[in-house]
């Protein structure tokens, strides 16, 4: 008790805001990942942690420096496997940071290309034509661009759906908007697993989620079988949308400056 009591009288006030940023901190990253599937993860982790301390302080009591060494050590092991594994989900609440209404406005574009956009995604759905296209927000797209066919051409409703055309050589992978230009077509993007979308739903849609669980990318998608909008966004698939509802949705996620929002109500 003494020796803990003199321990207590050293501390200052400099050492207990020290102890509760890092609180704050472990506490911060830990809730990150409550909830999420890296759930069991986080607990193999722990247990990783309490392996290695106790490893440590036997091999310390037993004297046997090497393995104690090792033990000593073993926190840099630890901590890349920590960055690793819950590379997602921070990846995740990073883009969640982002949503905040401080860095929206900050962030805020213009939907110049929009209109474009709505038109060719209404006159597919109309004629039945499959379709898929994400659109880039903070995430770089950079790796799945690299998979299709570079355009770098501006967005307009007959480059759209000249895509999209059935038997055309790009017509079976997604095409890529960034900076209000189309980046790419053609592009392969990854399968979500996600055990709850329906059955009925075939690639594309799988596609759309799954990018979207990846990153924080806008992704519109167009049956073939139907014609029904569906619009894939953290994870998400809303189905059966209006060109109204689209047009609604994507002005919202986009953060399109208010101005550009009349212009396209008046349209």
């Amino acid at each position: 008790m003494s020796q803990l009591w003199g321990l207590l009288r050293i501390i200052n006030l400099i050492d207990m805001l020290d102890i509760l940023v890092m609180t704050f901190i472990f506490y911060f990253a830990l809730s990150l990942l409550k909830g999420t599937r890296s759930s069991v993860a986080l607990r193999g982790w722990v247990s990783l942690i309490l392996i290695s301390f106790g490893g440590y302080i036997i091999a310390k009591s037993l004297r046997l420096t090497g393995v104690a060494y090792i033990f000593g050590n073993f926190w840099i092991i630890i901590v890349l496997v920590f960055l690793i594994v819950f590379q997602n989900d921070f990846k995740k609440a990073l883009t969640d940071l982002g949503q905040m209404r401080l860095f929206r406005a900050i962030f805020m574009q213009s939907g110049e290309y929009i209109e474009e956009l709505l038109k060719a995604v209404e006159v597919m759905s109309t004629h039945k034509v499959g379709g898929l296209i994400a659109i880039e927000r903070r995430n770089p797209l950079q790796v799945y661009v690299a998979t299709g066919t570079v355009v770098d051409g501006a967005v307009t409703a007959e480059l759209i759906r000249t895509v999209f055309t059935n038997l055309t050589p790009l017509h079976d992978g997604a095409l890529i908007i960034r900076n209000g230009r189309i980046e790419a077509a053609g592009c392969i993007l990854p399968l979500t697993d996600s055990p709850d979308l329906s059955r009925d739903l075939g690639t594309r849609h799988r596609a759309a989620v799954g990018l979207s669980e990846e990153t924080d990318a806008v992704v519109i998608v167009v049956s073939e079988e139907t014609g029904t909008i569906s619009l894939a966004v953290e994870g998400k698939l809303h189905r059966a949308l209006t060109p109204d509802n689209l047009h609604e949705q994507l002005t919202q996620l986009l953060h399109i400056a208010p101005e550009e929002r009349e212009k396209h109500a008046e349209a």
